[in-house]
Formats: C-alpha cells, sequence, structure tokens
C-alpha cells in the first residue's frame, strides 16, 4: 500500500506499480505452460495461480497479462501519444494481443475474485501495470471499430473496458484506481466518436451506461481492505522498530526542497529515545486508525452533502503522525471515482442527446425533454448535470459543491 495524500494519486499508483515491475530480476514470458527464457520476464500466472481452478476469471487476466507483457508491439502503444491507425491496426493484428482480449472476455463471464489471501508490505501487484496496457489495447480495439464504422463492436469495446476496469478492483485502493484508469480510458475514447451513433446505438449506449451505474460503488469494500490490511502490518511491526520506520518511509516522500516529511521525522525522533516503546506506540496509533475509519466509512455511502468531515489530530504526538502516514486521503480517493461516475452520466446524456436529434433534426430547449432524471441527477451525490446550447452545439456541466466539470459537443 502507498499513501494518497502528500503524494499525488497517480504518483501513488506510478510508485505501486513501479515497485512490483523493477522487482523481476529475470525476464520471462509467454503461455502458462511456456519454457522460461533468461530474456524474459517472469510469469505472474504460475506464481498467483499455483493451483488454477479456471473459475475465477482473474486467472484469464493474468494470463492475458503474460502473452503482452513482452509484446513489441502492444508496448509500440506507449511510445506515441496518439498513434496512427496502422500502428494500432499492427498490434491489434498480433496474435499474442488478440487472444489476450479473447481472454478479457472470457474472464469477465466468470466470477471474479483476487487470488491474493494475504497482503503484506511485501506484496507485489507486477500485474496492475499491464492491466493498464490491456486497458490501452482495448481503447485501440474500440477506435479500430470506429474506424471501420463497426459501431456495435466499438460499443462492445466500451462495454468491456468499463466491466474489465469495474473487475480488477479486488484487493486495495491501488487496484480501486487503476480500475478507474482503465474506465476513463474507455469512455475518454468513446466520448471523441459520439457522431458516428445512430439512433439505435444511442439506445444501447443508455442502457449500457445504465447498467454500469447500478453496479455498486467498490470504493467502501475497498477502503475496508485498506484499514485492515494497514492494521495487520502495524502489528507485524510491534518488535521492529527500524521495520516499522522503514515501512512509514515507502508512503511518503520529500517536499519540493527536498526536506523529509514531518509526520515521519516525527515517529523517528519518538523511537529514538523511546525504542521499546514501539509496542505500545502501535498500539495507540491504532485506536487513532480505528476512530479514522469508523468516521470515514459510514459517510462513504451518503450523499456528498450528507457527509460530514471527519476529525484528524493534527498535533506531533507520534501516533498521530503514524495515523497520518497510513490514512489514505478519503476526499481525493471519492473524488477520483465521482469524476469517474459524472464521465459515464455524460457520456448517457452525450448519447440521449444524439437521439434527441435524431428525432427531431433540432437540440433539445432543455435536458427535461430527455425524460431521464436518473441520469440527470446523481443520487448519489445530488450533483445535477447543466445544459447549455450553444448555436448548433451544446455544454454539459456536473455541479459540484466546490467544482465543475465540463464537457462540450
Amino acid at each position: 500500500m502507498r499513501r494518497i495524500g502528500k503524494i499525488s494519486a497517480v504518483g501513488a499508483i506510478a510508485l505501486m506499480l513501479a515497485g512490483g515491475s523493477l522487482s523481476a530480476s529475470a525476464r520471462n514470458q509467454g503461455v502458462p505452460n511456456a519454457k522460461p527464457d533468461q530474456n524474459r520476464r517472469p510469469l505472474n500466472y504460475p506464481v498467483l495461480f499455483p493451483y488454477p481452478t479456471n473459475t475465477n476469471g482473474y486467472e484469464e487476466f493474468v494470463q492475458a497479462v503474460d502473452l503482452i507483457m513482452d509484446s513489441s508491439t502492444s508496448e509500440s502503444l506507449n511510445s506515441d501519444p496518439k498513434p496512427k491507425l496502422t500502428i494500432k491496426r499492427r498490434v491489434l493484428d498480433d496474435p499474442a494481443v488478440a487472444k489476450a482480449l479473447q481472454l478479457i472476455r472470457v474472464g469477465l463471464n466468470k466470477p471474479i475474485f483476487s487470488p491474493r489471501t494475504n497482503i503484506d508490505e511485501s506484496t507485489r501487484f507486477t500485474e496492475l501495470a499491464y492491466f493498464r496496457q490491456l486497458g490501452r489495447l482495448l481503447v485501440a480495439e474500440q477506435y479500430i471499430a470506429f474506424a471501420d464504422g463497426h459501431v456495435d463492436a466499438a460499443i462492445d469495446s466500451l462495454r468491456v473496458g468499463l466491466a474489465f476496469g469495474n473487475s480488477v478492483q479486488t484487493d486495495c485502493l491501488i487496484n480501486g484506481l487503476v480500475g478507474v484508469a482503465i474506465e476513463k480510458m474507455a469512455l475518454n475514447e468513446f466520448i471523441r466518436h459520439l457522431d458516428q451513433l445512430s439512433i439505435y446505438h444511442c439506445d444501447d449506449v443508455r442502457r449500457l451506461v445504465e447498467d454500469f451505474l447500478s453496479i455498486e460503488n467498490p470504493v467502501t469494500r475497498l477502503m475496508a481492505l485498506e484499514k485492515v490490511n494497514a492494521l495487520k502490518i502495524l502489528d507485524a511491526k510491534r518488535s521492529q522498530p527500524n521495520g516499522l520506520l522503514d515501512w512509514l518511509g515507502t508512503m511518503v516522500g520529500s517536499d519540493e526542497a527536498g526536506n523529509p516529511d514531518a509526520d515521519l521525522l516525527a515517529v523517528q525522533d519518538y523511537l529514538k529515545t523511546n525504542p521499546s516503546d514501539v509496542s505500545a506506540l502501535i498500539d495507540d496509533a491504532r485506536d487513532r486508525i480505528n476512530d479514522l475509519y469508523n468516521q470515514v466509512l459510514p459517510n462513504i455511502g451518503l450523499p456528498a452533502a450528507q457527509r460530514k468531515p471527519f476529525a484528524t489530530n493534527n498535533t506531533s504526538a507520534p501516533d498521530a503522525a503514524i495515523a497520518r502516514l497510513i490514512m489514505p486521503n478519503t476526499q481525493l480517493i471519492l473524488e477520483r471515482y465521482a469524476a469517474d461516475r459524472d464521465q459515464l452520466r455524460m457520456v448517457g446524456i452525450h448519447a440521449l442527446i444524439h437521439r434527441y436529434r435524431w428525432d427531431h433534426d433540432a437540440l433539445p430547449n432543455s435536458l427535461k425533454e430527455l425524460r431521464a432524471p436518473k441520469l440527470l441527477t446523481d443520487a448519489s451525490t445530488g450533483d445535477e448535470v447543466v445544459y447549455t446550447r450553444a448555436g448548433d452545439g451544446y455544454s454539459l456541466s456536473i455541479l459540484k459543491p466546490a467544482s465543475r466539470t465540463e464537457t462540450g459537443r
């Protein structure tokens, strides 16, 4: 786990993923039964699934990772922010890539759950960086489908991207933020091609959006797992003052001036003079962490206007410092999930506006004419969509208590 707070959420993901992938000293790749090759990365599948059951869709996801992680054609999508259509076609024509995308679809038709029975500070999530790469491949697949006029296939690619992003959110917040990033990529690509939707495709997109909006938000479950995992690791440090400091140090960096984190320094200073108090210190930190989570978890599922700010102890007390180091930035995480949900709603509303235009050869005067109140107002936040006409175009805005998200057509 990494701290989401004093570093950005994107930075936290990068650190975690780098920590996982860089820990591999050799390279081998291929399908699960391939022979090792010293020039290839170690396979993920036999490590995560020494006894495969063929009943967990996560198995197919990891097999897909092992197929593409050393694919030079797959990696070519990363070297160019806007690869040409010919490059995207070449990537998707790679048999390993084609098989990987097929495996994702196979996995999505099964129950999906974590292969890990225990998470501690040494746990590496080596597959997550490649899950993002699989997400980029699905975006390329969607683009090619639109380019070829296969809008049904493009909608299916969007559906698979959203389902894959949701399904990988299994173990902790890092999984969650990777899943949200995959969903965002799929939605961003689709928004670029809304003008290609027929009236019937608009109906399909509305149903797809409503289906995914009805899925339970995984953030509450992931926050609860984050609490369990953090306390478990903290307990394991009772006899290891240096180990405690090393672990806490992985969660923070230095500020812009290169100064070390103040909370980490507070814990270091205390343990230098009180090395035998580590167990008592952990007990006090546990109490503070439990108190924070007891405030946060009941609030997550409430509309934003009903959430209560939780009280943190901002003193330099070492137990309070540990709690601040371990506790993720709940507001930032909720904003990431809310932005993902807002973007999904926007896609649905754009599709309804396009459908209206097909029916009436004109834009609606107001969003009420779309007759989609569940899309116009988010029941989980109370946020409303504002529609502004501008000649033959329009813009949509998501109004929030302290921010505004806009998209235009």
